[in-house]
């Protein structure tokens, strides 16, 4: 199998646009989740392994959980730096580690993904070693600031917060509900809303695809974390819990978030 020269990380210089923020003129943590997604997509089309040449090996990667520490979220026309690299698999799941930093060098956000492979035909899972034979390297001693993403049992007692149904600008090239429009989600069903709070860590667990026209039925609550692995270091208090249902009753995703005031 052709070899791909892939750097062992990459930084990628980046201006924060108005669009990217919200009201209170931080990076929304939806455009922090495409950002993310963008600089993994050009660590390997450096090394000429983009989306497109993968999916010519018949393989994506697809999104299973995610989980960001913000120690101070990048603010609108602030310019920051997006370093990324590829770290190890565990299992099925490979895991991909990101750092925002600012123009000293003091880190912003860290963040650990966990990808699965997947045969684009068939939808089966690939192990990792199918991948390995394409020559990118793994470094399980790169450790991030930020833990991992872990499983979870959701809290009983979450109530109804609406529903959402899925338009066709919220999907992406892959066909169904974009990862990144999931944290959107999840802080417009926020109980108590977002005003006066910022996030200091979330984490989300993409269950199930969903696709244009199915409708997600909400529900959220606050309630203590179950274990240590899933408590906020740099929070204080339970954290917010989202989850959404497909209509045939699959959950679609799951969302913890840790807040503090202003």
């Amino acid at each position: 199998m052709q070899l791909y020269d892939i750097a062992p990380d990459y930084t990628w210089e980046i201006r924060i646009h108005m669009f990217e923020t919200g009201p209170d003129r931080r990076l929304r943590l939806s455009s922090l989740l495409k950002l993310q997604q963008e600089v993994g997509e050009l660590q390997f089309a450096a090394g000429r392994l983009g989306y497109n040449e993968l999916f010519r090996h018949g393989m994506a990667f697809l999104l299973t959980r995610t989980r960001s520490r913000i120690h101070r979220a990048p603010q609108m026309g602030e310019t920051v730096f997006l370093r990324t690299w590829h770290r190890d698999s565990k299992g099925a799941q490979f895991y991909r580690c990101y750092q925002f930093l600012d123009s000293e060098g003091r880190s912003l956000i860290d963040s650990v993904t966990a990808f699965a492979l997947v045969d684009v035909h068939s939808h089966k899972l690939l192990r990792p070693t199918v991948f390995r034979e394409f020559g990118l390297h793994e470094q399980p001693e790169r450790q991030s600031a930020c833990p991992d993403p872990v499983k979870w049992r959701l809290p009983d007692g979450l109530l109804p917060a609406g529903e959402r149904t899925v338009r066709w600008s919220d999907i992406d090239a892959n066909g169904h509900l974009n990862n990144a429009v999931y944290a959107d989600i999840a802080c417009d069903a926020l109980p108590g809303g977002m005003a006066g709070r910022r996030v200091t860590e979330f984490s989300i667990a993409f269950v199930h695809e969903a696709v244009e026209g199915e409708t997600l039925q909400l529900r959220a609550g606050v309630a203590p974390a179950a274990g240590s692995a899933q408590r906020g270091a740099s929070s204080e208090g339970a954290p917010c819990w989202v989850a959404g249902d497909l209509p045939d009753g699959r959950r679609c995703f799951e969302a913890q978030l840790f807040l503090a005031p202003e």
